[in-house]
């Protein structure tokens, strides 16, 4: 192994898994000395394919999901910065400007930067009054020293060949004392009963937990402020502001590296249990067809099911998606529909196939139709597992 740890410069790389389906030819490494995981070879530029929604290792190009992460990064803002003040901010992959528009409307005297390689939906943020768009990748930009108040990087850092060298310019380009929002996926997610989808997907190229992000961006010259939310088990969300105190060699973190590797043991376990049992999830739900089944949720966990539990999505009276519905028009050959559909469509059974969002799908879902049974996925998946071991 020639590569070194991005993180601690470790030749220490152990491969401790091999993400089957990688449209790249990924495998991923822990680093022994301090406990990041990473994908290897360091594929960060690969030709741009079209979108697949599977629930493998192929998933990707969607762009939809950073809107989902624009208020709790507002809500830092609002506790740690003056949003009246006269701040210049860099938005690093700025996707549709979902957060630019919230942002500036809440900060009347503000300036955005927003940078964005995907030429496809930069232009959303060049029609932003008060914002510039610059169609690249970050590692390709250059900015003067202490240009920026405030930087948000949502959802980007684990694309990068190398977050250090990327934090290092977010150092440099930041005022003194400035404001760096850095929001990433969390490996703790590998550790859900429920999971069903290929975590380790081709455009992620590192895999950080909060201890390993915390620790690059200390390295990097930050101070964290505000850490993540311990019970987002998707998400890590940290705030930290730029100090002049040179940063420490990073020390040996055994007990981050046994972490790692048992979340890779139980996650290995966990999803190949889950996908089997995911035909009987399939037998269950095809069992109440008579009851007219609308499915909520047409995304990665919906790909599982008909994949792996060989489900025939034609049995469904109604299958809905409100962030896919926008950027196709089918799944698996079922047309994709609102939640103003529901109406009209009136099932008596409405099955919810998502994690993160199953809760506010529901309460939605019984408001629209009273009478409906809901079942959530979680629910069928334990039910199923039971049986098989039964």
């Amino acid at each position: 192994m020639t590569d070194l740890c991005d993180l601690c410069r470790s030749s220490a790389l152990e491969q401790v898994y091999q993400p089957p389906g990688s449209g790249r030819g990924l495998t991923i490494y822990l680093c022994d000395h301090c406990g990041l995981m990473q994908s290897l070879p360091r594929v960060d530029r690969a030709p741009r394919r079209s979108a697949a929604v599977s629930s493998g290792a192929d998933w990707g190009n969607v762009r939809y999901g950073k809107g989902f992460r624009t208020e709790a990064c507002l809500a830092i803002l609002r506790a740690r910065a003056d949003l009246k003040q006269s701040l210049r901010v860099l938005d690093v992959g700025s996707n549709r400007g979902s957060f630019a528009k919230a942002f500036l409307a809440e900060a009347p005297h503000a300036r955005l930067t927003c940078v964005e390689p995907d030429e496809r939906v930069a232009a959303s943020c060049a029609r932003i009054e008060r914002a510039e768009s610059v169609c690249a990748r970050i590692e390709d930009t250059s900015f003067p020293d202490e240009s920026f108040d405030i930087i948000h990087s949502c959802h980007t850092i684990e694309h990068l060949s190398s977050p250090n060298t990327v934090l290092a310019e977010h150092w440099r380009t930041l005022k003194p004392g400035g404001l760096l929002l850095v929001d990433a996926p969390n490996v703790a997610l590998l550790a859900s009963d429920d999971i069903l989808e290929e975590w380790f997907i081709d455009k992620h190229l590192y895999h950080f937990s909060a201890g390993t992000l915390s620790r690059l961006l200390h390295a990097s010259g930050f101070e964290v402020i505000d850490g993540p939310d311990p019970t987002d088990r998707e998400n890590l969300l940290f705030a930290a502001r730029k100090r002049a105190v040179a940063a420490r060699p990073i020390a040996r973190g055994p007990r981050e590296a046994d972490h790692a590797l048992e979340l890779i043991q139980r996650y290995v376990a966990n999803r190949a249990r889950n996908l089997a049992a995911l035909i009987k999830v399939a037998a269950e739900i095809t069992s109440m067809s008579n009851k007219r089944i609308a499915l909520w949720g047409a995304g990665r966990l919906f790909d599982a099911l008909v994949q792996h539990g060989g489900f025939d999505p034609k049995s469904l009276a109604l299958l809905i998606d409100t962030h896919l519905k926008l950027h196709m028009d089918e799944r698996h050959g079922m047309k994709l529909s609102g939640p103003e559909d529901l109406v009209a469509a009136d099932p008596g059974l409405i099955v919810v196939m998502s994690r993160a969002f199953a809760g506010e799908i529901s309460k939605i879902a019984k408001t629209q139709v009273p009478h409906a049974e809901i079942i959530l996925y979680s629910d069928l998946l334990s039910r199923a597992r039971g049986l098989k071991a039964a």
